[in-house]
């Protein structure tokens, strides 16, 4: 089992060093779920079935990062495909109230394009069915949300009431 200790960096950052670990047999792929790579610890695969420990407190994780394990080995992240629901907008009207009703659900959102994709995590059924209209489909996609309304905290101050 290898146990990750430190985040190196990008991979196109550390492009020559990642090369030289290729080359000698030291670089390691792992793909991990959108929720593991969020939290930032969790357990993992390599390409070559070894088990992986990731828990890098504090420490932001994002695909196509450069890890180095407790053996010396390189480990590049890469996001595991997951099941989306697609909608393709073809007018604002329908984007606008599409995306008002995704706003309800507080859901996240990756936009490519005219297509959007929400994560199938609150069940296909109920979502094929609550978007009918919109003729959602399912696919599995890399799911990189991109889309988040920015909330403001807001403090309400009952002291001086």
């Amino acid at each position: 089992m290898m146990v990750v200790v430190r985040k190196l960096g990008r991979k196109d950052e550390l492009k020559s060093v990642v090369e030289k670990a290729q080359k000698n047999g030291l670089l390691r792929l792992v793909k991990l779920s959108r929720e593991c790579i969020e939290k930032g610890r969790c357990r993992g695969k390599t390409d070559r079935d070894e088990d992986v420990v990731i828990n890098l407190r504090g420490i932001p994780l994002n695909e196509g990062d450069i890890l180095e394990a407790d053996n010396g080995f390189l480990i590049l992240i890469q996001l595991k495909e997951e099941r989306v629901i697609e909608f393709e907008l073809k007018d604002p009207v329908e984007a606008f109230k599409l995306g008002f009703a995704l706003g309800n659900y507080h859901m996240r959102v990756m936009l490519q394009g005219n297509k959007v994709y929400i994560s199938a995590e609150l069940g296909e059924e109920f979502l094929l069915e609550r978007f009918r209209e919109y003729k959602p489909q399912v696919k599995e996609v890399v799911f990189k949300p991109n889309l988040e309304l920015p909330v403001s905290p807001v403090v309400i101050d009952f002291a001086n009431a």
